[in-house]
């Protein structure tokens, strides 16, 4: 079914400044929407160019509304395409359009109100002089983390004004990132000419550009150096082969084109050829849905009751290891509210706040956080070693060991202190809560709150409810999780929850290749295929062997016909290493000496095995209820295990390699739909 185009509008309007009569087209999206550029919207703009009579200008100014300049291509008509010419249409149609543009008789300025990505900057970059607000904090091309590339002229204008390097640093390496430019760094990478003040912005934009033209000055700029680019692309594909081990084609076409303009081998057909091939690509597909589901799931997530929630102005966090102390900081500085840690002895206490002054430190230095700020952090952050302190907090969490029985006592001391009201929080990566709630008054109000490691870095929440939880109760943790900046996906209170029950069955097909005698080295390499973020070995020793084989027994306890104990785990346990392999990758002979005798194992049939009980797992998780459905499995792979946008999250990685189908869908969209529209 064709999604209809959200077409944005070109209005044209003519100004003076200085004795300079400009021609100033004004892009906006309907209903105060950024915006985008799809078949209309471009015609609208062909349209526009075409009206201007430029024998009656000095200059031609393209600008923006509100806080976006243009968001770029309508990603939603790109999945309608579904043949080469139709792929390659939306390159031509767009590079037609912006030629129009360049060829003006008349200097032609964008003057960058506000965000200008992908398509949006490609339109800039066809100007003469570009002009930003000091606002603006959004210029880049994100289109390789979509599975694209740029595809109206941006990595050849680009190189012609910034050089191949500082090109493969923008198209690729910040792309991958999820990084954009801010107006002062677009101006010192040679983006941008000039930098205004962003109150009465068009007027400071129209007075520099008059200026322009009254000097004379133009467009003409010295070739930026080429030297060391042979170099800097070895490098960047070494750099692509470690991360992505080739899974995901939009960085290699990328790093390709720019060295092809840099040989000046590249032609105007290529990019359209490479962009047309790449916007078929089962990669971009799955790149585009997942980008669509963390920018609607993460403002409208499933399942948040519609009843007003309570107030949080205070916190508790009980226990002072490393993730209460994470979670005691990012309280602090996103609530700016009082919180109050507590543990057995005051050596812990001030071993926390020890290390929570070495953070903000820390990014005091890096410029993240100012020196005020940091101090106003600190002094939000109290402790105590007497849990009777805690009877004016909204909300605690505890984050103490992994273990029901202690978790049971920790709430069981809390619940008289507290009002009956007042949020009680775990942050237990696979322990039930029903369980834990068992001999409360009030198990109505406890509710998982499970945070992912880094907790200042991953901003997945996996917010899990009982059938006890009350409404109100999920609503201020949902209103809770949204004051965090987290993400928060619903999940019932089943073991392992969403990303610890799917990586535990990953594990477990993993170690049980080792325990049958492949090879860790080679058995860690099976996946390298799929591009994943982190080899799996790799992962294990991140997490600890301890803590991963608690989490393994506790799959097991639920499901032991699929979750099956390692004996190889057990005795790098036993043993006190830290893993499978050393710092470099290796595994060591006191590893070798506890494994059985290695043999060859085939990758292919083992990654097959992986995927195939993955694909598993992900239909007994939504023939429970685990989630509400696929996206939300996807969601959270995405945002707390770190998968990358050309996976899908997950399942459309799935049902592309183990043949299964978790989504109802067209066959050329590749994925789920939502009704967002979305650009690039």
């Amino acid at each position: 079914m064709t999604t209809p185009e959200t077409v944005s509008d070109v209005v044209t309007s003519y100004l003076e400044r200085n004795g300079f009569r400009f021609a100033l087209l004004t892009l906006s999206g309907p209903g105060g929407r950024p915006a985008t550029l799809g078949p209309a919207s471009l015609e609208q703009l062909d349209g526009a160019l075409d009206a201007v009579e430029t024998s009656d200008v000095d200059a031609v100014a393209v600008t923006g509304t509100g806080t976006v300049f243009c968001a770029g291509a309508d990603l939603d008509n790109m999945l309608e395409a579904e043949t080469p010419e139709e792929s390659e249409g939306i390159a031509r149609q767009g590079l037609n359009v912006f030629g129009k543009l360049a060829a003006m008789p008349v200097p032609a300025f964008a003057f960058l109100n506000g965000a200008a990505l992908g398509g949006g900057l490609e339109l800039a970059l066809h100007t003469d002089h570009r002009i930003a607000a000091a606002s603006v904090r959004a210029i880049g091309f994100p289109e390789v983390r979509l599975g694209l590339i740029p595809g109206w002229a941006g990595i050849p204008l680009s190189v012609a004004l910034v050089g191949p390097e500082a090109t493969a640093q923008l198209v690729v390496r910040d792309s991958l990132a999820g990084r954009n430019l801010a107006a002062r760094e677009a101006q010192a990478a040679g983006l941008v000419d000039a930098v205004v003040p962003g109150p009465e912005f068009l007027t400071a934009a129209l007075e520099v550009a008059s200026a322009i033209l009254a000097d004379g000055r133009t467009a003409h700029r010295p070739r930026p150096s080429q030297a060391g680019w042979a170099d800097a692309l070895k490098a960047a594909r070494r750099e692509l082969d470690i991360r992505l081990h080739g899974a995901a084609p939009a960085p290699y076409r990328a790093l390709e084109l720019i060295d092809r303009t840099v040989q000046d081998a590249a032609s105007p057909e290529a990019e359209v050829r490479a962009f047309g091939e790449l916007v078929l690509s089962p990669e971009a597909r799955a790149s585009i849905y997942a980008f669509r589901l963390t920018q609607s799931l993460a403002r409208n997530p499933a399942g948040r009751p519609a009843v007003d929630a309570r107030p949080v102005t205070c916190v508790g966090v009980i226990g002072a290891g490393l993730m209460a102390s994470q979670l005691a900081l990012v309280f602090a500085r996103q609530l700016r509210a009082p919180v109050l840690m507590t543990d057995l002895s005051a050596e812990k206490l001030d071993k926390a706040l020890d290390w929570i002054d070495a953070q903000l430190t820390k990014q005091v230095h890096r410029g993240t956080l100012a020196e005020d700020a940091a101090t106003q952090i600190r002094g939000l952050i109290s402790v105590t070693t007497d849990k009777q302190d805690f009877a004016t907090c909204d909300a605690v969490i505890e984050a103490v060991f992994e273990d029901l029985a202690v978790k049971q006592h920790v709430f069981a001391e809390l619940e008289p202190i507290l009002r009956p009201d007042a949020l009680l929080l775990t942050n237990t990566s696979s322990l039930s809560i029903e369980a834990m709630g068992t001999d409360l008054a009030h198990p109505e109000r406890l509710l998982g709150f499970h945070f992912f490691n880094p907790v200042a870095v991953l901003p997945l929440l996996e917010l899990v409810r009982t059938p006890q939880t009350d409404p109100t109760s999920l609503a201020t943790a949902f209103e809770l999780a949204a004051r965090l900046r987290k993400t928060a996906v619903l999940v019932a209170d089943a073991p392992g929850f969403v990303v610890n029950r799917l990586l535990t069955r990953l594990f477990s097909e993993v170690l049980a290749l080792i325990d049958d005698g492949g090879d860790p080295a080679a058995v860690d390499r099976v996946l390298d295929p799929l591009g994943l973020p982190m080899r799996p070995l790799a992962l294990l020793r991140f997490i600890g062997p301890v803590v991963q084989q608690h989490i393994c027994e506790t799959m097991h306890s639920a499901f032991p016909d699929r979750f099956r104990l390692s004996a190889t785990l057990h005795k790098i346990v036993d043993a006190g290493l830290p893993g499978y392999h050393d710092d470099d990758g290796e595994v060591p002979p006191e590893v070798r000496a506890l494994l059985p005798v290695a043999h060859r194992v085939d990758p292919a049939k083992a990654r097959s095995r992986i995927i195939t009980a993955l694909a598993d797992e992900v239909e007994h998780m939504l023939a429970e209820g685990v989630v509400a459905g696929p996206e939300q499995i996807d969601l959270c792979m995405i945002l707390g295990a770190n998968y990358p946008f050309h996976t899908g999250g997950l399942t459309p990685l799935l049902d592309r390699l183990a043949g299964t189908s978790h989504h109802p869908r067209p066959a050329s969209a590749g994925s789920p739909r939502t009704k967002d529209s979305i650009s690039a």
